[in-house]
């Protein structure tokens, strides 16, 4: 699979599937833990996950990654730093939604660009970010999907940032089922 992207198209569907999943897993908490994160229900997009864990302000390193970003290094990333991947300006870029995913806790979606150059095709990616607990209920963790639309060509690529989406996590909505025209609250965390 060395050098081969999602299928085009696939990438906002994996991204989706994964935040679906992070979502369902929540369980009516903010933020679900690290030990909710089944590999069985993200199977689809396991080439493109990882989980970050958070080391110091604005640094979380690769616990887990899959094949996809092994291939856009050309090496194992895990316990690499997640900047590894991007270039010098993107570095620095990167520190505002990573802190955001752990520190509002936010989910980060953040548009990447890898220039064209000899024996590299220009690759457009998306990343996404969620936030994890660890076993202490702290948000120390993060799920990520990366998916990128082309060729990967020579190897390492790294990254630009073209744009960022944070969007702080709210509670989640209680579940409420209609009878008639009676409404009853099945669960609420309130």
């Amino acid at each position: 699979m060395q050098g081969n992207a999602a299928p085009l198209g696939a990438g906002p569907s994996l991204i989706a599937q994964v935040e679906a999943y992070w979502s369902d897993q929540r369980k009516g908490a903010l933020v679900p833990t690290r030990a909710d994160i089944n590999p069985r229900g993200i199977e689809a997009a396991l080439p493109n996950a990882f989980i970050l864990e958070r080391v110091a302000p604005g640094i979380a390193r690769f616990r887990l990654a899959g094949g996809h970003l092994c291939d856009l290094m050309g090496m194992d990333v895990r316990g690499m730093p997640i900047t590894t991947m991007m270039d010098v300006d993107a570095r620095v870029a990167l520190v505002t939604p990573l802190e955001a995913v752990f520190k509002k806790p936010a989910i980060a979606k953040i548009s990447l660009l890898s220039p064209r150059s000899i024996a590299r095709p220009a690759i457009d990616a998306t990343m996404a970010l969620f936030p994890l607990t660890d076993g202490n209920g702290d948000v120390t963790r993060a799920l990520g999907c990366l998916v990128s639309n082309s060729r990967i060509g020579r190897t390492p690529r790294r990254f630009a940032i073209e744009d960022v989406q944070v969007d702080a996590i709210g509670a989640p909505r209680p579940k409420v089922y209609t009878n008639g025209s009676h409404l009853r609250l099945v669960s609420s965390r309130d």
